[in-house]
């Protein structure tokens, strides 16, 4: 009897201690902070700028639209097209309708030959800062770049090259008749100069082209667009333009 009260008390004060221990173990556990879950009155804060389109693995042909919104500065914004290297294609300066702290829409489009292979490639969008001129609100979206040919296609200048008088414009065409125009413009959108141009070979087949072409320069460097396309036959409206922003200098 005396060895079997010995043992419940043993195991009594076993179980006695097992339940301190616990309870010590509650009391001296942190405080656990809820984690609030966003509801339907929540506020979701976009990025400052966000494409549209093209959307991730979308395949792109020349020319290039990029649409979207932005809430920046000025409503001022970069976007560019990188190869797979990330080589910068080509470059421009976009515009959204209304500047921060509002949101606004911006659309660009900007054209370079097309690679002679599909290749993947990036479309970015992003600020300059105004202290140093660093990358800010950087977005990026992967797409695949079209080897397909537009009807014209200028092979120089290139996209954000520097010209002056007089300008060599080179390139191809595939278009009725052979017959291209050559149209300069100053930041404006003023034109500098017209000249029509005659392709070596005409729909359906393709060929290359060559021409000298003078304007008035500009007294400071500024920026410009070459346009190259042609008249429709049915109502003589622009078709097939092939816009290539430059840098005119003195």
């Amino acid at each position: 009897m005396r060895l079997r009260w010995i043992s419940a008390v043993t195991v009594l004060a076993a179980f006695l201690g097992i339940l301190l221990l616990t309870s010590c173990d509650e009391a001296e556990a942190p405080e656990t902070t809820p984690v609030q879950t966003a509801g339907p009155s929540a506020t979701v804060v976009a990025p400052a700028i966000v494409i549209e389109s093209p959307n991730d693995g979308d395949t792109v042909g020349v020319p290039v639209k990029v649409s979207g919104t932005a809430s920046v500065f000025e409503g001022t914004l970069i976007v560019t097209m990188k190869d797979s290297r990330g080589n910068s294609l080509c470059r421009v300066v976009a515009q959204a309708s209304e500047g921060a702290p509002g949101r606004g829409d911006f659309a660009a489009e900007f054209s370079f030959p097309p690679p002679a292979a599909s290749m993947e490639g990036r479309v970015e969008a992003y600020t300059e800062s105004a202290k140093d001129g660093s990358v800010e609100d950087l977005v990026s979206v992967p797409v695949t770049i079209s080897a397909d040919q537009p009807p014209i296609v200028l092979t120089s200048p290139q996209c954000n090259q520097e010209i002056t008088s007089p300008l060599l414009v080179e390139g191809t065409a595939s278009v009725f008749e052979g017959a291209i125009i050559i149209v300069v413009k100053d930041w404006t959108g003023r034109e500098l100069a017209r000249t029509p141009v005659q392709a070596l070979a005409a729909a359906p087949e393709r060929g290359a082209f060559s021409q000298e072409i003078t304007f008035t320069p500009p007294d400071v460097p500024q920026p410009g667009t070459i346009e190259a396309f042609s008249d429709d036959p049915q109502d003589g409206s622009v078709i097939n333009l092939f816009s290539v922003p430059v840098v005119l200098t003195p």
